[in-house]
């Protein structure tokens, strides 16, 4: 799948539901409905390139396939089809 701009993914992910904590690296939490949920990854400062191997482990941090993930940062997944997909599949609870 190749490697992505960290900058675009933290871009992607804070325009459907996910907000910023700035801590050594950048923590991404996922939001519903203005209720913080468990779904949550990080971003390095430091890294321009997020890698293959590193978007493997960030969609298992979002309990997605590596697929999903990479149709999430590449805007052909909304933010309301993953806000549905974690309701519907129990991942989320409100």
């Amino acid at each position: 799948m190749g490697t992505r701009k960290n900058y675009n993914i933290a871009n992607s992910l804070l325009k459907k539901g996910f907000k910023e904590k700035n801590t050594s690296h950048t923590h991404l939490i996922f939001f519903i409905d203005g209720k913080k949920t468990s779904i949550f990854t990080f971003i390095s400062h430091g890294k321009k390139e997020i890698s293959d191997e590193l978007m493997h482990k960030m969609a298992k941090q979002l309990k997605l396939s590596h697929e999903q993930f990479c149709e999430l940062v590449d805007c052909s997944m909304n933010g309301e089809t993953l806000r549905e997909f974690y309701l519907d599949e129990g991942i989320v609870k409100l």
